[in-house]
């Protein structure tokens, strides 16, 4: 019997002859000395992230660009995961696609006119009764209209199922007129 390549090798017993030349002729060649990080979020060959990720239902993986974010994703879906249903949830979700730091307002409206809030827009007139369990997402930096797009379809995933998401904020650093965003219809003038 000849010499089996390494990846052919890999095949079990009950393999089949074009498994065998499929194995034998693979452009692909297999490292398996990678294999043994296969659960390790850090050092888990990059090809084989997807992998991982299905595997633990990382939420948001296509969202994450560079290989250090999918990492961070990863690693940081299991305990997102283990708290899912709490704002700390949805702030590392956040953190973890890369938008940095958020404030979540919760419980929006129900505010008594007594001086200790601002009527600014951020809190309707509305009775505690009928808005106890919104809230909304306040953004340190600017989010474009795609990604908070994209961030109302994933916030329901790790936020409390009986909570309602009003809104995504960034007025605190909402573009103006300076030249620093372009107005091309990608960014909206601070809240989403």
């Amino acid at each position: 019997m000849p010499e089996l390549a390494p990846a052919q090798r890999l095949l079990p017993p009950n393999r089949t002859a074009l498994e065998l030349a499929l194995a034998g002729t693979s452009p692909m060649d297999l490292d398996t000395d990678g294999l043994r990080y296969l659960w390790s979020a850090m050092r888990c060959l990059a090809a084989l992230l997807p992998w991982l990720s299905w595997t633990l239902s990382v939420e948001a993986w296509q969202d994450a660009k560079s290989d250090d974010a999918k990492r961070a994703l990863i690693l940081n879906s299991i305990e997102i995961h283990r708290h899912k249903g709490t704002p700390w949830a949805i702030r590392q979700l956040i953190r973890s696609l890369g938008f940095g730091e958020v404030n979540i307002i919760e419980r929006v409206g129900g505010r008594s006119h007594n001086g200790t809030i601002r009527r600014n827009g951020v809190y309707p007139h509305a009775p505690l009764a009928t808005t106890w369990a919104t809230y909304i997402v306040d953004f340190q930096r600017p989010i474009t209209n795609a990604q908070a797009e994209r961030l109302r379809k994933l916030l329901p995933s790790v936020a409390p199922a009986r909570c309602h998401l009003v809104a995504l904020r960034y007025a605190a650093v909402a573009n103006s007129h300076n030249g620093a965003t372009r107005r091309d219809g990608a960014y909206n003038h601070g809240s989403a």
